[in-house]
Order: C-alpha cells, then structure tokens, then sequence
C-alpha cells in the first residue's frame, strides 16, 4: 500500500471535526475493502457511482467521511501501551507491528455525527484494525475495549470512547466533549487528589451529556449536603482555535461555591 497522501479537506474550517486513526496490518487498499466486505456490506471507499477518492461513505446514511493512510509509526504502540485499559496481549502485538494507519476525518459537534464517526471507526475494526487512537481528544482503544463500548446499549459507551480527564496539580480538565457537541469542563486547583477532581468532572460532564438539561452558566452545582461548586462559563482558552482539542463551545470553570 503506496503512502497515501490527506485528500483536501472538504469541511470548512468552523466545523467541528473528529479526527482518528485506526491501525491495522492491511497491505493495500484491495486489502481494505475485502475485509470490509466480509463484515459490512455498509460502507464503500469511494461512492459505487463515482471516481471519487478519499471518501468512506456509509451507504444507507450517505454519512461521509474522509479517509487516507500513513504508514507504520513506532510511537503508537506506547500510546496504547500507556491506557488505563492496556489491550491484550495479542492487540499490543498487532499495533505494535501495524503496517498501516488509518485515518478518518468527520463531523463533530453533535452526539449524532459522533455516533456516526464511531460506527465507521467500528467497520474498520472489525475488517481488521487493531484498535482506535482518537485524535481529537487523545482517547484510545485497543480492539476488545472499543468494540465493548460501540455496543454498548446504553449512552455512556459514547461517552467513555470519546471523553479524557487529564492535569494534575494545578489543574484537572477534560477533552473531547466538543465532539459530542458540548463544553469541557476544567476544576482548578489545588488538587490534592487527581483521581476524585477527575471523578467529579466525569460526573458532571456524564450529566450535562444525558440528563438533556441544560447547565447555565452560575448555576450551583451538589449534593443532598447544598452546592459545593458553580458552574461558570468561559471561553476555550487552553488550546488554539483549529488545534484538534480546541472546543468552539467553550469550557465550564467548577469554581468553588461561594454563599
């Protein structure tokens, strides 16, 4: 499989993008679409009416996305290797021996174009790809763990491929939402334990995602025993406008709340 160069963008540079990668030990692009073949007949490279290139289209949806590949990257393997979820063994050994990567590129901004980004990344694994590495929020997956979560019944399983809460003492925040269409959510610091300020944005960020209730900016935020933070409305500052983690909705700063 010859190095396939990224194909122009057909999104215009307001849309909210999910960028992946998917590795897998295809040799060419034949290799590809046979496997896709075997396990769905729902997607094709390229529409069947067209010499289009560079698109994976979904055929019953005619959700579009665009798709290339680059070839082996030895750094991948210790993204996965570095997970909360480590793959198995036998997925370790296939990324780490990948012989090609490759990407997708679609729509954001909505649960929808995130579910639908999924279920393509979904077609690619199950013709053969190893696991999925999202660039959008530095989310990854090894085989076993992502097809777990896109068949998950249930809303979360959306929400856990796509959502990372990283920082430490200063700081905990999260990526991703921007995906879904929603803010990110940032707890200042000081942070003496990582693992409940993440807990408690993961929390907040799974209701703001499901309850379908909207969070208004100072609204008061706890349990039975009152509110213990507010939720206040800032813009992405963290990262630069077009930066793969940049979300145009803006972030909820958890500040302390304050009678």
């Amino acid at each position: 499989m010859r190095e396939s160069l990224r194909p122009k963008s057909k999104l215009d540079s307001e849309t909210v993008r999910i960028e992946l990668r998917v590795p897998g030990s295809w040799k060419s692009s034949g290799e590809v679409i046979d496997a896709l073949n075997r396990v769905s007949g729902d997607y094709e490279i390229g529409p069947a009416d067209s010499d289009a290139e560079g698109l994976f289209v979904h055929k019953t949806s005619g959700h579009e996305f665009e798709i290339w590949h680059t070839e082996h990257d030895d750094e991948l393997i210790e993204i996965f290797k570095g997970l909360q979820h480590v793959p198995t063994d036998e997925e370790l050994a296939e990324i780490e021996k990948h012989a090609v990567k490759i990407h997708l590129i679609g729509k954001g901004g909505s649960v929808e174009n995130a579910r639908a980004m999924m279920e393509a990344a979904t077609a690619l694994v199950r013709a053969g790809g190893a696991g999925v590495f999202i660039d959008s929020t530095t989310a990854a997956h090894g085989r076993t763990d992502w097809l777990a979560l896109a068949e998950d019944a249930k809303p979360g399983g959306l929400y856990w491929a796509f959502i990372v809460v990283g920082g430490g003492e200063d700081e905990v925040f999260s990526t991703g939402m921007h995906c879904l269409g929603f803010r990110d959510a940032e707890l200042p610091g000081p942070i003496t334990d990582p693992n409940h300020a993440g807990f408690i944005l993961h929390n907040f960020l799974g209701y703001v995602y499901q309850s379908g209730i909207e969070v208004k900016d100072g609204d008061a935020l706890g349990g039975e025993e009152g509110p213990e933070y507010r939720a206040v409305y800032a813009a992405c500052t963290r990262f630069l406008p077009g930066a793969p983690f940049y979300n145009p909705f803006g972030v909820y700063r958890l500040e302390k709340y304050d009678d």
